[in-house]
């Protein structure tokens, strides 16, 4: 975990966060699944813990980050 965060800047944790809300972004542009489905996609069983940490990430939810495109 150490050597992790040394080489790339952010814990493993972050990182995967980070690959998730990037996933979540393409889906809810590209898609029209539900944010509940893109949630499980990216592999967030809860969907208020996904729109949470959406949120956190990007500054708006998942909702209105789709109202944009």
């Amino acid at each position: 975990t150490r050597i992790f965060k040394e080489q790339f800047g952010v814990s493993i944790n972050a990182y995967l966060l980070q690959i998730r809300i990037t996933k979540a972004k393409q889906l809810l542009r590209f898609t029209d699944k539900t944010v509940e489905e893109i949630a499980v996609e990216c592999g967030m069983n809860d969907a208020n813990y996904f729109t949470r940490m959406f949120k956190k990430v990007e500054g708006a939810t998942p909702g209105h980050f789709r109202k944009l495109w």
